[in-house]
């Protein structure tokens, strides 16, 4: 009776191993790959713009030929950007906070009856280049769009400012950036071209901010808000 009692519990403690094994094993089969697999699937948000960049990065960012939008080539040099042409205003003051910026003129087809700019602000403060941004995009609320898709902390699209016709104005603040991109004629009054070239300013910045080089361009942004 008691060898039999030894086989039995013999037996039971083998059973017991196996289930145990074989719950392990299904565990890590079940998971592997689950939580990491949804990490890679959905890349970061992009970070906003937070260290002082250097003159060279905002110029870098600065989209060039081949990154623009078709039509559209750089119009001389890119440039660096006074304190003035950062500011709403009309004064001849640098915002507060204003560290530096620069810019970028652009023709369409080799004529300048239309041209195209973007400027690129930065300041010491996430809080100076909001306050410069607000500034800077007026006060034409009627004429306010915003952009179909979110480009940075804040961003609007204003359509045909002032007296114009078939222009648009872009604004973004990004952090401690402030980016802002004009199009004069040749839209339709079309904000598309104008946030794609928003979008495209803003990741180059943001690839240059991540030690990268700047490589997006405003159509393949384009390309993308059309699918």
């Amino acid at each position: 009776m008691s060898r039999l009692r030894v086989t039995l519990a013999a037996a039971l403690v083998g059973m017991v191993a196996l289930t145990g094994c074989s719950s392990n094993g299904d565990e890590s089969s079940s998971t592997s790959g689950a939580p990491e697999g949804g990490k890679s699937a959905s890349s970061p948000a992009p970070k906003p713009i937070s260290k002082e960049l250097a003159q060279t990065d905002l110029t870098q960012a600065l989209p060039g030929d081949g990154e623009t939008l078709p039509g559209w080539s750089l119009h001389g040099d890119k440039s660096v950007t006074k304190g003035e042409y950062c500011n709403g205003t009309e004064d001849d003051s640098s915002p507060k906070g204003w560290v530096r910026g620069g810019d970028a003129a652009y023709e369409y087809n080799g004529s300048t009856i239309h041209m195209a700019f973007v400027h690129i602000c930065l300041f010491d403060t996430a809080e100076h280049a909001h306050d410069a941004y607000a500034s800077w995009k007026g006060t034409e609320k009627s004429k306010e769009q915003a952009p179909k898709t979110p480009v940075g902390d804040e961003g609007t699209l204003v359509i045909n400012p002032g007296a114009s016709e078939d222009n648009v104005n872009g604004f973004s603040r990004s952090g401690k950036a402030n980016i802002r991109v004009k199009l004069d004629g040749v839209t339709g009054a079309d904000p598309a071209g104008a946030q794609a070239m928003l979008t495209a300013t803003l990741k180059r910045l943001q690839q240059l901010q991540d030690g990268k080089p700047a490589t997006v361009t405003a159509t393949e942004e384009q390309a993308t808000a059309r699918k």
